[in-house]
This record gives C-alpha cells, sequence and structure tokens, in this order.
C-alpha cells in the first residue's frame, strides 16, 4: 500500500491521488477505488496489522480502516468520532500489536490508542503527557510498552517536549530537546513540517 499527497500545509504541497495497492511485490500498483474522493488527497501514514486491517492516517477524514484489502474503508477516528479534528499525523503499531495514532496537524489532539484491531480509541491523557499541535510518535521493536513522543509547539515552529513512555502510554516522561546546527531547537522552526520519530 501506498499513500500519496503531501498534508502539512506547506505552500509547495501536492494533492495526493489515494490510496494505491501492489500484489506483486512493488512491481505495478494500482489505485483503490474507495480512495479516489477528497477524503483521501492527503494520506499522512499507513499501517497494515498483522490481521491484515488497513490503517490510513489522512488529513482531511481523520483514521480511515478497511478490513477488506482496501475495497472499503469507514472512518474509525476523527471529527464526530471519538476526536476533535480529522487531522491524523501519524501511525504506529507496537510489538504487542497495539496501535498508537495522533491527531492534529495545526489542531491540538493528542495521542490514542487501540487494542482491537483498529475498531475503537482511547484518547491518552493522564500521566504528564504534553500536547502539540503536530505529534509523532514511535513504538521499540523490542519493547512493546516503550514509546516516544515528539511534540510540535502550541506557541512556536519547534518542538516544545519530547516524551517517553515506559508502560503503554499511561505515564510520560519528559527528555531534553536537543539543540542543533547551531540553534537553540532541532528542528530550526519546522517541526509542522519535516519531523519523524524512529526507533
Amino acid at each position: 500500500y501506498m499513500g500519496t499527497g503531501e498534508g502539512w500545509f506547506n505552500g509547495d504541497a501536492i494533492r495526493g491521488l489515494g490510496v494505491w495497492k501492489s500484489t506483486d511485490g512493488g512491481t505495478t500498483f494500482s489505485q483503490l477505488a474507495s480512495t479516489n474522493n477528497g477524503t483521501f488527497y492527503y494520506c499522512q501514514k499507513i499501517a497494515v496489522t498483522d490481521n491484515g486491517t488497513v490503517l490510513v492516517a489522512t488529513r482531511d477524514g481523520g483514521i480511515q480502516r478497511s478490513t477488506d484489502g482496501g475495497a472499503s474503508f469507514t472512518k474509525v477516528l476523527g471529527f464526530g468520532a471519538s476526536a476533535s479534528t480529522d487531522r491524523a499525523a501519524d501511525i504506529e503499531i507496537a510489538a504487542n500489536d497495539d496501535i498508537y495514532v495522533t491527531m492534529g496537524i495545526f489542531d491540538t489532539d493528542g495521542i490514542y490508542k487501540s487494542t482491537d484491531d483498529g475498531a475503537s480509541w482511547t484518547k491518552l491523557t493522564g500521566g504528564g503527557i504534553a500536547t502539540g499541535r503536530r505529534i509523532e510518535i514511535a513504538c521499540a521493536p523490542s519493547n512493546e510498552d516503550r514509546l516516544i513522543a515528539l511534540f510540535h509547539s502550541t506557541a512556536n515552529s519547534d518542538v516544545s517536549d519530547i516524551q517517553r513512555s515506559d508502560d503503554g502510554g499511561t505515564t510520560w516522561t519528559n527528555l531534553t530537546v536537543p539543540a542543533a546546527f547551531g540553534m537553540t531547537n532541532f528542528t530550526r522552526g519546522q517541526a509542522w513540517y519535516d519531523l519523524i520519530a524512529a526507533f
């Protein structure tokens, strides 16, 4: 599966053409007809669970879920579906198959968790968790409970917080936001755009 479109609101962003699928190891791709619409113009992230469920983080349609190989999709998280915005930024799957998504692109929402293959979601709200207008998250492959999250500040264009959770998002510890490139913040005022988290 391949998502298209760049939905960070940069001036030179190109609108996408939905989700494309390959059944021959990436030699050829075909557009999924179910995604040939405005909901899928900007696909920020795609993840496929061990059960074959396809999850797409879209900028304008929240988290979209398919259980039939992309023939059809249903919004399972977004405005009117347990979240305050349709702007989804990231999806990550932990080693124990828990799924984490982040909601908010120039909107402040938060991190959500699913333990049932993406069918339902719970917002992580306690344990000192920070807020941000965009959040990137990563799951440690060697530890199913360890997460790292980077938060785009609600006050400026830098990263305001980097946090780690060692209990699946119940509690969070603040880490030092590094300086780099001769500047006080490693994102150089670009946290809204070029930001990623990975183990």
